[in-house]
């Protein structure tokens, strides 16, 4: 009939509690039901998995994405409860960058998504979405940020790890930049171009040069983007950075200078690789599918790692929150051209 509004998903719930709080079991239930939200949701609190809801009943999810299952619901726990250890174990890792706390994790495979979101220090709310997160069987790699299935229940998520932040009287924290989608250009009444308007000249490079570090180079802005690497066998073999832009410095503290944090990100960068095998085993109890891309969301900016291979991956910095989501673009439609030249060459 025209006009009739579909069937709402069955939500299950499930808790070790004997009772859950019904304004946070409502807020969760609503999100769920959204178009685009994950499929399962879960609340963790200082080593307590407090419950969970998700729509793995529903008929058509099966059909749509085969890792999403009822009979498997323990092992998403098991996936989420770990995911949340390895939240706050890189929360303290990235403390001596002293951009902030940690405050969103994106895990992106093949098969679909893990999200963390802190509300408070060691207080999560995480989720999974399943479905093809990556290129159909014989296509060309797409750029990840731009997945919808992904970047859908990614805002979902984030919003609702807001609303209980609300609900504490905390302000809002602006996980992947979503509360400033489409920001006023920041450079207005500087010499410097607005982010994505201009090419800055001379920026930092470091390693072997070659044609990915002049397109690395490109995306720089120090608005935005201010540190590309390429690493290959857990070695940063190219690096291109901005860290000696007066836009960037002026952000820092006195005893900041520029070649501690090329020192710090470039150990770091080689570390991602090591972060991203952990995370991978947490990903595969929940889905199938290599680790394609991972988001690191602290207050002050975000640290991406992009799979460019067995052994290759890329790695960018962002310093500007509100920008977030348009760095993670950027990056990833690099590492799609980058995967798709070394598609076609297979091919």
């Amino acid at each position: 009939m025209e006009g009739a509004s579909l069937p709402l998903p069955d939500v299950h719930l499930w808790s070790e509690q004997r009772t859950v709080d019904d304004w946070t079991a409502a807020a969760f239930r609503e999100r769920i039901r959204r178009e685009g939200a994950p499929h399962h949701l879960a609340k963790y609190n200082r080593g307590v998995y407090e419950f969970a809801v998700d729509v793995l009943d529903d008929p058509a999810l099966a059909a749509a994405a085969p890792d999403a299952s009822a009979d498997r619901r323990s092992r998403y726990q098991a996936a989420e409860q770990q995911l949340a250890f390895m939240m706050t174990a890189l929360d303290r890792e990235l403390g001596e960058a002293e951009t902030g706390r940690l405050i969103r994790m994106v895990l992106h495979t093949e098969q679909g998504a893990l999200f963390s979101i802190a509300v408070t220090p060691k207080n999560y709310v995480l989720g999974i979405v399943f479905g093809v997160a990556a290129a159909e069987e014989g296509g060309a790699p797409p750029s990840l940020p731009r997945v919808a299935l992904v970047r859908d229940a990614d805002v979902v998520v984030s919003e609702l790890g807001n609303a209980l932040r609300d609900r504490m009287g905390l302000p809002r924290q602006n996980p992947g930049g979503w509360l400033a989608l489409s920001p006023e250009p920041e450079d207005a009444g500087t010499d410097e171009p607005a982010a994505g308007t201009g090419r800055l000249s001379s920026p930092h490079r470091w390693g072997a040069e070659s044609a990915c570090t002049d397109r690395m180079a490109a995306l720089l802005n120090p608005a935005e983007l201010i540190y590309m690497a390429l690493v290959r066998d857990g070695r940063v073999v190219e690096e291109t950075d901005l860290w000696s832009h007066e836009r960037v410095v002026e952000t820092w503290l006195p005893e900041d200078d520029p070649e501690s944090r090329r020192s710090y990100y470039r150990r770091l960068a080689g570390e991602c690789g090591l972060y991203a095998r952990q995370l991978g085993q947490i990903a595969r109890l929940a889905m199938r599918g290599r680790m394609l891309r991972i988001v690191l969301d602290v207050e002050q900016g975000a640290i991406y790692h992009y799979r460019l291979g067995p052994t290759e991956y890329l790695v960018g910095v962002t310093l500007n929150q509100k920008r977030v989501s348009q760095a993670d673009e950027k990056i990833g439609d690099l590492a799609a051209e980058l995967s798709g030249e070394m598609f076609r060459t297979q091919w």
